[in-house]
């Protein structure tokens, strides 16, 4: 119950207290730090027991129940939540010193915590739901944050890609239930053999790969990904890198290994469904990202892309694949963070936010510039980097599953990757004629959590012992 509390009820409860009570800047400050310290305290306190374990459940009906379990895939999300909270948090102290509605902005934030917490400990499909569809709706003032046009546009296509993403998922679990008996999270699957045809499990799988593929950002369902980039940058990152699009993927995760199951996926030929919309999208979204001349949208295609190596591990059905899968949950999510916080402290160091403005920028910002190199070293893949042992399993994984064109895909991608990270790291670092600027290095708290989360993505290539233990948990059934 302890566990409960610090990870869902805490940040929950705090952020509605500054919601309603409204603390002076300074405090709500502290309470939202202080909330985010302790759910990164209690995720971590999670790998020390058995696991899977039940913390809670009440059932109104067979079907219809709140559940919360703690297992591998549950607590790898959960720790990845709550840790790049602290830092994001801190971060925020320093990017969003001069904003308006600055109260607003931590209690969304934290409440949006409390919530991504609530989705990783879900432990059936009534209760991933619930949270679900609580997220968008606390991370929809993240995004209209500023109050622009611009902004108000954004909010508005977000809110209705992800409204309509969860009524899907909303009649995949009605056409489910139509067949089942509860709807409970189980390693291996819930459905017996014969109890679907094959037409029928095709059409709730596409429903389950349109609904959550909405906020995993599955081409053609990406679109309002780029137009969110309106967001304050700490707001881009916990998107792109920990809440929202992370969700999306657990979704699908978890329907493919808990509620199918990889035996019926395989005795029904299913895997294609999610294998091909994923190739597509790892391919189609490197080739917008080279389009993009703002620095944030061409992060935000390099998402969509990296996104999908999750569900093309998870597609192969086999040990090497679903590593893969789990491990580049956890990498991307360090990668993409470190990449975002670099966009905003070159924001705020040196006004410049475009791809074609970075000329030289790594002379007056040579720290940030340099965890830049190296989570863009991670999204190509290169070692000594995170990322590179993800796609290296995701490598093994297509070979085990007997499909070495994928190999191909990943190749491709890893050199469309290089193509439109590279050139910023060459340019950034290419003298100007002109005299270089005086350093402008952002403040500490925006330097120092960007640098840290850098260095993580070199430790974790050395030491990726964390995620690989879980990914082994997972297989294990737990």
């Amino acid at each position: 119950m302890l566990s409960l509390l610090v990870l869902i009820l805490l940040p929950v409860l705090t952020g509605c207290f500054l919601l309603l009570f409204a603390p002076p800047d300074k405090v709500a400050w502290r309470l939202a730090l202080s909330a985010s310290v302790l759910a990164a305290a209690g995720a971590l306190q999670l790998l020390a027991g058995p696991h899977p374990r039940l913390l809670f459940a009440y059932r109104f009906t067979p079907i219809v129940s709140l559940a919360l379990v703690m297992d591998a895939m549950g607590l790898l999300f959960a720790l990845i939540a709550s840790c790049l909270w602290v830092f994001t948090v801190i971060y925020s102290h320093g990017y969003m010193a001069h904003e308006e509605r600055l109260r607003s902005y931590l209690a969304f934030l934290i409440l949006s915590l409390g919530i991504t917490n609530g989705i990783a400990l879900a432990g059936n499909l009534v209760t991933l739901f619930f949270f679900y569809e609580a997220l968008t709706l606390v991370t929809f003032p993240l995004v209209i944050h500023r109050h622009t046009p611009e902004a108000m546009r954004a909010g508005i296509v977000y809110l209705a890609y992800n409204l309509a993403g969860a009524t899907l998922v909303l009649l995949a679990i009605a056409t489910l239930a139509g067949h089942v008996h509860k709807v409970d999270f189980i390693y291996g699957g819930i459905i017996p053999p014969g109890l679907f045809t094959r037409v029928q499990l095709v059409r709730l799988v596409i429903l389950f790969v349109a609904g959550f593929g909405v906020k995993a950002a599955v081409i053609p369902l990406h679109h309002w990904l780029p137009r969110a980039m309106v967001a304050p940058t700490p707001v881009s990152a916990l998107l792109h890198a920990v809440a929202v699009v992370n969700a999306g993927v657990f979704g699908l995760l978890r329907v493919w290994a808990y509620i199918l199951g990889a035996e019926t996926l395989r005795a029904m030929g299913l895997a294609p469904l999610l294998r091909w919309p994923m190739a597509a999208t790892i391919i189609l979204g490197s080739i917008w990202a080279f389009r993009q001349d703002d620095l944030k949208r061409r992060l935000a295609y390099s998402t969509i892309s990296q996104l999908a190596y999750m569900g093309l591990g998870a597609s192969f059905l086999s040990p090497s694949g679903w590593t893969a899968a789990l491990l580049h949950f956890f990498n991307h999510a360090l990668l993409k963070i470190t990449l975002f916080f670099c966009a905003g402290n070159l924001a705020i160091g040196s006004g410049k936010t475009r791809v074609s403005e970075l000329g030289g920028v790594g002379f007056s910002q040579p720290w940030t510039l340099a965890a830049f190199t190296v989570a863009s070293g991670g999204m190509i893949g290169l070692p000594p980097v995170n990322g590179f042992l993800s796609k290296w399993y995701l490598g093994l994984g297509a070979l085990e599953a007997g499909l070495p064109g994928m190999v191909g895909v990943i190749l491709l991608s890893a050199l469309l990757n290089a193509g439109y990270f590279l050139p910023i790291v060459f340019t950034a670092f290419r003298r100007e004629p002109a005299a270089v600027p005086a350093p402008s290095e952002p403040p500490l708290t925006m330097l120092l959590p960007t640098l840290l989360l850098g260095a993580g993505c070199l430790v974790f290539f050395f030491w990726p012992q964390l995620p690989l233990l879980l990914a082994v948990w997972f297989q294990g059934g737990g």
